[in-house]
């Protein structure tokens, strides 16, 4: 049986204009934003992606919604390429997203019964005013967003950050979606808000049956909510499996070094170098793009690098590993 969603060998790049000159020259160069990712999402699940700013998460997410089209490889959704689907035209309501920001995200001259309705109106073309409106009144409800008459006449800047983005999680299940992507969804909310937030997330996606990428670089919020996790680093992803395996047992340089971060601890530090150390920002022409940051890489490490699954549950990208898988 094929996976829910599956991505195999997607690969991505960008043209790197860096100065005036560059905008004159016949020669371009590409950035590879994201290089050679696989991975597959099950009915239901919840998959982290993990990492730092820049290591490719939110472009990931654009090629998975069909916002952006792959250089290379390919994603199947229910076992039919995309990009087929995208033709189709109903690929964008069975997939949604939630935004990191519940502040810049939501009309402010709307009302919250317009901004819920919008997938609707869009997607909806059977449904007649009424039938949309009991949608909308549902969606609230799953939110908890209640009493859900005083909330569909108020516009986003009467509610609070915790609240709008209960709207935002009610605009993206209003369609019935099976896919999810939420994009850092409580990174900008209040300490003491982001637990039930995960929480309805969590929640949703048990009674709904939907699965859910969730994107972060907060490991500590990862393992509440999701069943498997991908390390990602500057576009790759460099360690793979079931999240209290990956979380409990890290293999990867890098993931040793995001976890000391969680926990301001350098314990792990004999496997990675600081940022203030030189040459740690630069990336190899091949191989492990984590070698000039890495206190154990050899001169194999500049080879490709090979994926070594560790157990049926775990696997990693480093050499350091392969005489252990």
């Amino acid at each position: 049986m094929a996976p829910f969603l599956l991505l195999r060998n997607v690969s991505k790049s960008f043209p790197v204009q860096n100065n005036l000159s560059n905008l004159f020259s016949k020669v371009k160069s590409n950035k590879k934003v994201i290089d050679d990712v696989s991975l597959e999402v099950n009915k239901g699940e919840v998959l982290v992606l993990a990492g730092e700013s820049g290591s490719g998460k939110t472009t990931l997410a654009k090629l998975i919604m069909g916002a952006l089209t792959p250089d290379h490889g390919a994603i199947y959704f229910e076992g039919e390429d995309i990009q087929i689907l995208k033709k189709r035209k109903n690929y964008y309501s069975l997939v949604q997203m939630i935004h990191q920001d519940p502040y810049s995200s939501l009309n402010p001259h709307m009302k919250i019964r317009d901004i819920v309705m919008e997938p609707l109106k869009i997607h909806g073309k059977g449904l007649n005013r009424s039938e949309k409106e009991e949608k909308v009144r549902t969606a609230l409800s799953r939110v908890r967003l209640e009493p859900v008459d005083e909330i569909l006449d108020k516009y986003p800047t009467l509610l609070s950050g915790g609240q709008r983005q209960r709207v935002s999680i009610a605009r993206s299940i209003v369609k019935d979606p099976k896919l999810i992507i939420a994009d850092e969804p409580v990174s900008m909310l209040d300490i003491s808000v982001r637990a039930e937030i995960l929480s309805l997330i969590n929640d949703l996606r048990k009674s709904l049956n939907i699965s859910i990428i969730y994107i972060t670089h907060d490991l500590a919020t990862s393992r509440f909510i999701g069943d498997r996790i991908g390390i990602m680093y500057a576009g790759n992803i460099i360690e793979y499996g079931d999240i209290d395996e990956v979380l409990q047992n890290p293999l990867h340089p890098y993931t040793l070094m995001l976890l000391d971060a969680v926990s301001y601890n350098l314990t792990q530090s004999k496997f990675y170098k600081g940022y203030l150390e030189p040459n740690v920002t630069s990336f190899p022409s091949r191989g492990c793009k984590f070698y000039n940051r890495c206190k154990v890489s050899t001169q194999e490490c500049t080879q490709d690098i090979k994926q070594f699954h560790i157990n049926k549950k775990h696997s990693v990208s480093c050499f350091y590993y392969k005489n252990v898988a």
